[in-house]
């Protein structure tokens, strides 16, 4: 009796799977920036506006926990005369990240921030509190998409392709940036939830 000798030919595809689900978390960094010529007055009235801002907060409802601060700095500010650096002042910055657990709140926030003291906003990130399931759901949708790929590849060159991968590598995407923003005085913008977008990306081998 013939056999035949073992295969020993691979074909290589790259498969991606894509999720959209709506965010059930949004991160919001608001801050306070302050200038003034001294930097104690400059400090004093960061941290005034600062404690206004967190305490009307409170009172809508945002919890304790869910406000941090994410930067605090100073800086010396300078003007230039015939090239001659002249100090002219301090500016102080303090940014806080604010955990939003319901999507519909975060306009108010805003509303609320920019009311009571806020002039600046660095970013806004929607995201969900458990993105796993969604990326487990992601990632076989890729292994799929890799399957459908080698198969019509196989299919066009007429090959016996096995479906049973011999290598799978996981390919983690890179992270969307946040997006940025400044605020105007009295201005709250007027949020729309995005969808998180989950994407998984494998490298799979196929014999045949």
């Amino acid at each position: 009796m013939y056999y035949a000798p073992p295969s020993t030919g691979t074909i290589a595809v790259t498969g991606q799977g894509t999720l959209r689900v709506n965010p059930d978390t949004v991160i919001i960094t608001i801050g306070i920036r302050t200038e003034h010529t001294s930097a104690l007055e400059a400090l004093t009235e960061n941290a005034t506006r600062a404690n206004a801002m967190l305490k009307a907060l409170r009172e809508i409802g945002v919890a304790h926990e869910d406000i941090e601060t994410s930067s605090f700095s100073i800086y010396p500010k300078y003007t230039y005369t015939n090239q001659t650096p002249i100090l002219a002042g301090y500016e102080v910055e303090h940014m806080f990240d604010m955990t939003v657990k319901d999507v519909k709140k975060v306009g108010m926030m805003y509303e609320t921030a920019v009311a009571n003291g806020a002039n600046i906003a660095r970013q806004l990130q929607f995201k969900l509190a458990n993105e796993q399931p969604y990326y487990q759901q992601a990632l076989a949708l890729a292994v799929k998409n890799a399957q459908e790929k080698a198969r019509v590849l196989a299919r066009t060159l007429q090959l016996p392709l096995h479906d049973v991968p011999i290598e799978i590598k996981e390919n983690h995407p890179s992270p969307l940036l946040p997006r940025a923003m400044v605020l105007a005085d009295g201005a709250a913008p007027p949020i729309q939830a995005q969808e998180v977008v989950i994407s998984a990306i494998v490298h799979v081998i196929f014999s045949y």
